[in-house]
């Protein structure tokens, strides 16, 4: 399983067990066509994946400097506006990745309306991190 599917995985697993209005959020892969977009939503995008010559394992293997999108889509729901929400979705965005992945996030995240339909609020995240495809391990950069 590589690591974008298994963030996917764990990421449905994460908000399905929530009791509120996220708990049907929609999290999938940003050029994956199903499910159809309704919200809230969460977009994993790789944006990079490169080896890094300089890091090597201890048995000598090559890392590779993985950086992800994720953007979380959301309206207004029971609990926040669709500003709020949309910020509240990357917060717990953020404690999942940081918790289980130690993923280092570059910047703060950016808050904008959807470009296609301005009741859609968006907040964008990256995260950067050196993983070792045969260890499976995950190195902070």
């Amino acid at each position: 399983m590589t690591l974008i599917n298994q963030l996917e995985t764990q990421l449905k697993e994460y908000f399905s067990a929530r009791l509120d209005s996220y708990r049907n959020t929609v999290i999938k892969q940003a050029y994956k066509t199903l499910p159809k977009a309704k919200y809230p939503m969460i977009t994993i995008e790789e944006i990079d994946n490169s080896e890094v010559d300089s890091r090597t394992t201890a048995n000598g293997e090559q890392t590779t400097l993985l950086t992800y999108q994720i953007v979380c889509y959301s309206r207004d729901t029971e609990e926040y506006d669709y500003v709020d929400s949309a910020r509240f979705m990357a917060e717990l965005v953020n404690d999942f990745i940081m918790n289980n992945y130690k993923m280092r996030r570059l910047g703060s995240p950016t808050s904008i309306p959807y470009v296609t339909d301005n009741t859609v609020m968006t907040c964008i995240q990256r995260y950067s991190c050196v993983y070792d495809k045969e260890t499976n391990l995950i190195y902070k950069n």
